[in-house]
């Protein structure tokens, strides 16, 4: 017993320094980026400071006139929004070498520890939003949870407010708790605005919870139908841990309507691409269903064959 103790804790342990490592190489990438931002900041204020300071004083005006000398104050300033810009895209790279570590290693393990090194001042209820969806991918469902209970709601926007929405729904669905579900819908929707952006993420968090309840129902043709309705509204613009997630709702479907084949191929599909997002762990139990399923049937039909071979 505790030899086979240790044995855990010390795969835990290298798994854990796996991770570690991970997030560190993902984590000194996102630094370089933002200071390299930082620097762009810090000579574009020096440059501003030049131009303003030293050389557009009271005697341009008689140098080269009142319209050049505007255009001229027009040109400064717009080429230190332009160098703020880049600034801004430098920095925001960085921050997608974080995100890329769940939308396209499918690791939310990783993700969390690169987001455990971070400390935001501000947007902190967005900040929580991403804890809460690294652990929801990872199978913490109750943490997750727990995470969002605790999150103001009405601070965020955006695909931060669609994420909240959607896994509180999905984990109240999955729980038993369908009306709890709906009441987040009409809370979504009383705080729609108008443009198409806000109906759109509508739209995405009805289809998604239409799929968890058709899937809860073993209505597989329903289900199917808002898979490819939510595939519709994501507009091509998925990323490869989406599409993990709809390869899975769509093995289940196979699956629920006895196309084995197809579900085997999408079951494949989760487990070799899906990363330690909790889709592969729950593939892997359906693939062994399945497996189970095929292995009754053999030998349900060996037995029928040896009775007739008695009876004969």
């Amino acid at each position: 017993m505790d030899i086979n103790n240790g044995m855990n804790r010390n795969g835990g342990m290298e798994w854990q320094a796996q991770t570690q490592f991970r997030a560190n190489e993902i984590m000194k990438k996102y630094w370089v980026h933002t200071w390299i931002s930082y620097v762009i900041v810090l000579l574009d204020i020096i440059f501003l400071i030049y131009m303003v300071v030293f050389k557009m004083d009271y005697r341009i005006n008689y140098i080269i006139g009142g319209f050049a000398e505007l255009l001229l104050i027009i040109s400064v300033f717009a080429l230190y929004g332009v160098i703020a810009a880049i600034a801004i895209l430098v920095k925001w790279l960085g921050a997608v070498k974080i995100d890329m570590a769940l939308y396209e290693e499918c690791d939310p393990f990783v993700y969390e520890a690169c987001l455990d090194r971070l400390h935001p001042l501000f947007y902190k209820e967005r900040f929580a939003v991403l804890h809460a969806m690294a652990r929801y991918y990872q199978g913490d469902e109750y943490t997750a949870e727990e995470i969002l209970r605790n999150v103001n709601m009405y601070k965020l926007k955006g695909l931060y407010k669609l994420n909240y929405y959607i896994l509180l729904s999905a984990i109240s669905l999955k729980k038993g708790e369908g009306m709890r579900a709906a009441e987040f819908e009409k809370s979504y929707r009383r705080s729609l605005k108008k443009s198409k952006k806000e109906q759109i993420f509508f739209k995405i968090l009805c289809a998604s919870n239409n799929l968890n309840r058709a899937m809860e129902n073993e209505d597989y043709q329903s289900a199917f139908r808002f898979l490819s309705e939510r595939k519709v509204l994501d507009s091509g613009k998925c990323r490869k841990w989406t599409y993990i997630g709809y390869s899975l709702f769509e093995a289940k479907i196979y699956a629920g309507i006895g196309d084995e084949k197809s579900a085997r191929l999408n079951l494949n599909y989760v487990i070799s691409e899906g990363g330690r997002l909790v889709y592969v762990k729950r593939a892997g139990e359906l693939l062994q269903k399945l497996d189970g399923n095929v292995a009754d049937m053999e030998l349900s039909n060996g037995e029928m064959e040896n009775g007739e071979l008695s009876n004969g």
